[in-house]
């Protein structure tokens, strides 16, 4: 059994030998074929056959103390993993937490306020975000801020924040929002009473972080009747305009603004879309009002056209306004001409509809009057639509013509659109009340 089994290995190394020399003579190619693996007899000693360098054998091992063990065919179960926590990852709500130490529940804030704090965790790159609540639940500012800290540890924050909307009973809220999906991962609140600017002037209208188009609809309440103000559209590339305008005696006792404002430069060029602001000053720079809006570009798809009519020589005329898109065009088109044409444009445009300054010094005005007029209600019924407007509507002086172009205006306002062929005005639920 010993010879034959000494045989047998001397031919293999034999073969072997004579493989590795023809390929190191290059008889065999470049890449030499590799041997078909053939299975021998397991010799009982430890010694274990030599097989081709490319061959894949299971190996021989002393039959005493192992069997051969093919490969399995069912994978085995992979360990379960946790995965390591990255920096990236929003910690869990109940990991942070954010305390506000300026300014104090209860406090009263100016404009700009100002904020400092701490936070037990450095949130995702730092970002925290600071949303300042007005008296009319409005959002008047929201900006992201960045805390100091290492990633992990503790970290503090400290910002200063000019904020819109209404004085009054507010709030000022810091929030770590998630990355991941934007949740709240943690929200410190004071409840606080905003002061605004000296005086306690604001923006009405638009709201704070409104969608606009040019002309901006301004409603402000500012300084003192008669006051000469500064008013400022700018946005947050660097481009703005500017009007001089004078406030009107709101009936609050403080100064009105109610204007539509636009550039009256022809060779002005509106930059794209972005945020901006509305501010007010007086004519020496002192604050009075600042509001935040997102300025839409007439090319943006958030916009759409629309015609209003002026009057320019006892002749109504149409000019075409962009304004954001909503599914009520005829209801904007109507507001949009209660506003009046923008002061001192280049075409000449002015309106019969009474504006403020007439509906103030009315002479038949009564106390439930407001400062300007209102479209109550509007409704299209069978190609017919009923425009209400509130009393001050009223307010003009009277006369075939006037009342004819003032119909008119508002008449080809409506029936600019496929779906109104008649248009019934009325005054406060009264019709017949532009009637010549």
């Amino acid at each position: 059994m010993r010879s034959t089994t000494s045989t047998t290995l001397a031919r293999w190394i034999e073969i072997v030998l004579l493989v590795s020399l023809a390929s190191g003579c290059g008889m065999l190619g470049d890449k030499p074929t590799p041997l078909p693996w053939i299975p021998t007899e397991t010799p009982a000693s430890s010694f274990a056959p030599q097989t081709a360098a490319t061959a894949t054998p299971v190996a021989a091992v002393p039959a005493e103390t192992a069997t051969l063990i093919p490969p399995s065919l069912t994978p085995t179960s992979a360990p379960v993993l946790s995965p390591t926590p990255r920096s990236t990852d929003t910690p869990a709500p109940a990991d942070q937490a954010i305390t506000l130490e300026v300014p104090a529940p209860g406090q009263d804030v100016g404009n700009p306020i100002r904020l400092r704090g701490r936070a037990k965790i450095l949130p995702f790159e730092g970002t925290l975000v600071i949303r300042v609540i007005d008296s009319a639940g409005q959002v008047a500012a929201e900006i992201p801020i960045i805390a100091d800290g290492t990633i992990g540890g503790p970290a503090t924050f400290e910002a200063t924040v000019t904020y819109g909307g209404v004085p009054g009973p507010g709030s000022v809220e810091i929030l770590d929002i998630s990355a991941r999906d934007g949740s709240i991962v943690a929200k410190a609140t004071a409840q606080v009473t905003l002061a605004g600017f000296p005086g306690g002037g604001y923006v009405e209208q638009p709201a704070p972080r409104a969608n606009v188009t040019l002309p901006i609809r301004l409603l402000a309440r500012v300084g003192t009747p008669g006051q000469d103000v500064n008013v400022t559209v700018a946005w947050d590339d660097g481009g703005q305009f500017a009007h001089v305008l004078t406030t009107l005696a709101g009936l609050d006792g403080r100064g009105l603004l109610v204007v539509p404002l636009d550039v009256v430069d022809p060779g002005f060029s509106h930059p794209a879309t972005q945020d901006g602001t509305i501010q007010i000053h007086t004519i020496e720079g002192s604050p009075l009002a600042w509001q935040p809006v997102h300025i839409l570009a007439p090319d943006d798809p958030g916009t759409m056209g629309t015609y209003v009519h002026w009057v320019i020589d006892e002749t109504v005329v149409a000019q075409q306004i962009r304004i954001p898109r909503t599914l009520g065009i005829g209801r904007a088109s109507l507001e949009a001409l209660l506003w009046g044409p923008v002061p001192q444009n280049d075409k000449g445009y002015t309106t019969l509809i009474p504006g403020p300054e007439q509906i103030l010094t009315y002479g038949g005005r009564s106390p439930e009057w407001g400062e300007r007029p209102r479209l109550r209600n509007l409704t299209i019924k069978d190609g017919i639509a009923y425009a209400d407007f509130s009393l001050e509507l009223s307010a003009h002086a009277g006369g075939a013509l006037l009342t004819s172009l003032i119909r008119e205006q508002i008449e080809t306002t409506l029936t600019q659109f496929s779906t109104v062929d008649e248009v019934v005005i009325s005054i406060n639920g009264v019709t017949g009340v532009l009637e010549p």
